[in-house]
């Protein structure tokens, strides 16, 4: 079917993946290079459940049911990460010349410079201003500044940060007139972790909001210019990096959670208990870690299938997120292995009925697949508690690891 399209041409070209199936999940075609995204490329094959592939998928289904029904018109799920790739979907549906409806899924890659294009913008932009500024010349910083006013909203500021001159792109984007900016604080337009903007400020990081009241991250380049012996000013430069800001918040939040679950992930998890013994070090106020183990997880692999798995592991994710505190960390270090982080608790008598509702509720949530299929759960648990059994984080982790293994040899 692909192959009469010219679909495999524009997925090469714009470096895209695409895969199409049917209503069961079944794949009816997929592009060559959808095989970059599967770990063992060979058992790829067309009438297969997709979900035994991408675990994106799984839980979907009602999501689909919906695109299906033509009550969505598309799904998209932004910046997941597999085999160190960044990619985002994208799912229709069409149909096809048998008048059989298909989804087809779209796999966009995402630069691997994502992160560093602000950086580079602002080295460039740091390099043309220093060289506009070592002219000393103010009739070519007014040419500059004239060039910057087609494209970037701009503004003069004097030393006080009170506005002083202000361009059309900038008027426009606040939808006011002239005379309501000129003499005010730029601070009242615009806003930032810093009160006012100086000479020592060669750019920061600012936020607007726009007519639609959208928050619209700038970063802001300060030309400091001379207008006489005695008096300066400064020419701040905005460049539109709301998406920029976007991607460095997905990928941000993809290096500390679990892709998955959604879960905190195990550097997360570090972070967070290296925090906690910093904190109680003086103080030897106590915390709790507690290794969570799914038993007889490689049965239900074997049987069913990776994607009941994957299924039940994001089972098992919710019903440990209900049970704990606000307060609390559930995290997932791989595999079937979880963690909850107690940050405070009354006593270890609370510890121990904490633990037996976690295992009670556990036993009256099982995995409800399908209506032939119910997963019930048991968990192993291992306890640490700081400083009583350690001080240190590894030592922490190795000692509730040890008694969730001990408790798992006992239930199994």
């Amino acid at each position: 079917m692909i192959e009469s399209l010219i679909l495999p041409i524009i997925c090469n070209k714009y470096n895209i993946s695409c895969v199409l199936f049917k209503k069961d999940f079944k794949i009816v075609e997929f592009t060559d290079n959808l095989k970059d995204f599967v770990s063992v490329s060979d058992e790829l094959a067309l009438d297969k459940d997709i979900r035994d592939f991408f675990w994106e998928f799984i839980g979907l289904e009602e999501k689909l049911e919906d695109l299906y029904n033509n009550k969505k018109k598309y799904l998209h799920i932004p910046m997941l990460l597999k085999k160190d790739i960044f990619y985002d979907i994208n799912i229709e549906t069409f149909s096809a010349k048998n008048n059989e409806k298909l989804f087809i899924v779209m796999f966009t890659r995402q630069s691997s410079n994502s992160l560093t294009y602000s950086k580079t913008i602002q080295n460039i932009n740091q390099e043309n201003l220093k060289y506009e500024y070592e002219k000393q010349n103010i009739q070519n910083n007014q040419i500059y500044f004239n060039l910057i006013n087609q494209k970037l909203i701009s503004f003069h500021i004097d030393v006080k940060g009170i506005i002083t001159d202000v361009n059309m792109a900038c008027l426009i984007f606040f939808g006011l007139e002239k005379t309501d900016m000129v003499g005010e604080h730029f601070s009242k337009f615009f806003f930032s972790r810093e009160i006012k903007i100086s000479f020592c400020e060669v750019s920061n990081i600012l936020r607007a909001v726009n007519l639609e009241g959208i928050d619209i991250f700038f970063h802001a380049d300060v030309i400091p210019i001379r207008l006489d012996k005695n008096k300066s000013e400064n020419i701040v430069i905005c460049q539109d990096i709301t998406h920029l800001k976007k991607i460095e918040s997905e990928l941000e939040y993809a290096v500390n959670h679990d892709s998955l679950t959604g879960l905190p992930n195990r550097l997360m998890l570090t972070k967070k208990i290296e925090q906690l013994i910093l904190k109680n070090k003086a103080t030897k106020k106590s915390f709790a870690l507690c290794f969570v183990d799914l038993n007889k997880f490689k049965n239900v692999n074997d049987e069913y299938g990776h994607h009941v798995g994957d299924m039940l592991l994001k089972h098992v994710g919710d019903v440990l997120s209900k049970v704990i505190r606000e307060e609390d960390t559930i995290a997932r270090l791989g595999g079937d292995e979880f963690v909850i982080l107690f940050e405070e608790f009354e006593s270890e008598e609370y510890l121990d009925k904490t633990l037996k509702r976690i295992e009670e509720i556990s036993k009256k949530t099982p995995l409800l697949y399908n209506e032939n299929l119910t997963i019930p759960l048991t968990f192993s648990l291992g306890v640490s508690i700081y400083p009583k059994d350690a001080e240190d984080m590894e030592t922490l982790l190795n000692i509730a690891d040890e008694k969730m293994y001990k408790n798992k040899g006992i239930r199994i």
